[in-house]
């Protein structure tokens, strides 16, 4: 067992349970997601605003005073349940849906490789440009998204961490989230991360967040460690059956790339790029992406930065990523648009979040402007 320490984080749990108001949001039949007391305030008004028109005629106005930009947006799953309680991003189907249309309507939706090379060409970005884009590769992009895509026939582009999609092994945070959610105990002792007691699914679902978040920045076999402590101690493991269940299968990667849509690396075992030695981070992107070349027979050129975060990105990865062909790279920013003259391997996605107007509340350009603004003030 781990070296054990003060139970300090009992204290940091109690804190977020507070923080969070054990508040909840259910979603076309979803395991309930706890939300933060400000979302449980802003989520109310955000779909008002939605509702009156005031997002449509924001974005509008915003359109003739603005500079000309692409919005990215970033998706992870599409569906009405998870396998089990999870905080990876999933998208109701019917809210997918109806975002596709409002984007196929409104937008000139265009793949990720046309944005990319339109920005190293040094081209003009046309009003109203969008690119859809997906993570890590589940498989309810097959069996949700895909089809509502093909129907609208809009391009987009799905990231996959090819090493899972090979072996079926889950990521290290659908793990962490399996094991509290499925063990019949009540506590857990972590040493230097933590001691948590637990005895609800709100509880559950709050120790499982703290446990992923401090575990974020460390090495892989760092977190392989600490994770199989937490499954060791709370008597779980995932299934086999389900690990597989989870992912995209070649074959029907091989079907989508044949009707519209793109495949990009997001390195093999979508490892936190952070401290990495460069020659480690080479093989992760150019193994990723020599394996979607080879099943597909077509170019993998476009790249998703492992953890969304800017600080994944230094020069030594954009230099990889040049070498081999890659035209451009993304993260997740929620105030980056993408604008004439922003580094192809620098482009920041906006993530709808939980419903449509969440989603009419970024492509708006109000919440991308209102996080902006912020930073903007915090620097000051």
């Amino acid at each position: 067992m781990l070296q054990q320490q003060p139970r300090l984080s009992i204290i940091l749990v109690k804190a977020l349970q507070i923080s969070e108001q054990r508040t909840v949001l259910k979603q076309q039949g979803n395991p309930r997601v706890p939300l933060t007391f400000g979302q449980r305030l802003s989520l109310p008004f955000i779909r008002a605003l939605s509702a009156s028109g005031f997002l449509d005629a924001y974005g509008f106005l915003r359109r003739h005073v603005a500079q000309s930009s692409a919005y990215i947006v970033a998706y992870h799953r599409v569906g009405s349940t998870y396998e089990f309680p999870s905080d990876v991003p999933m998208m109701g189907s019917q809210d997918f849906e109806k975002q596709i249309v409002y984007l196929s309507r409104r937008y000139r939706v265009i793949s990720l490789r046309e944005l990319g090379g339109a920005l190293n060409r040094g081209a003009s970005i046309p009003a109203k440009t969008a690119v859809i884009t997906f993570d890590d590769g589940y498989r309810d992009n097959y069996l949700k998204a895909y089809p509502i895509l093909r129907k609208h026939g809009v391009p987009a582009t799905i990231f996959l961490a090819t090493g899972h999609i090979d072996s079926g092994t889950p990521f290290w945070w659908d793990r962490v989230s399996y094991v509290m959610h499925n063990t019949a105990r009540e506590m857990v002792e972590l040493g230097q991360f933590g001691t948590y007691h637990f005895n609800s699914t709100t509880e559950r679902w709050l120790v499982a967040r703290t446990i992923r978040e401090r575990l974020k920045d460390l090495l892989d076999s760092e977190k392989n460690l600490v994770i199989e402590e937490l499954a060791s101690q709370l008597g779980v493991d995932m299934p086999s059956s389900l690990n597989k269940e989870l992912f995209l299968s070649w074959d029907e990667i091989r079907e989508m790339s044949r009707n519209g849509i793109d495949f990009g690396a997001h390195t093999v075992n979508h490892p936190t790029l952070i401290g990495m030695p460069l020659e480690q981070a080479r093989r992760e992107i150019v193994d990723s992406q020599k394996r979607i070349q080879e099943n597909l027979g077509r170019p993998a050129d476009t790249f998703a930065y492992p953890d969304g975060r800017l600080l994944n990105v230094n020069d030594g990865i954009k230099a990889i990523l040049r070498e081999n062909g890659f035209v451009c790279a993304v993260y997740g920013n929620p105030d980056a648009l993408v604008s004439p003259g922003t580094d192809p391997y620098e482009l920041g996605r906006l993530s709808p979040r939980w419903d449509f107007s969440t989603f009419h509340l970024t492509v708006s350009g109000l919440y991308p402007d209102l996080m902006a603004l912020r930073r903007r003030l915090r620097r000051q």
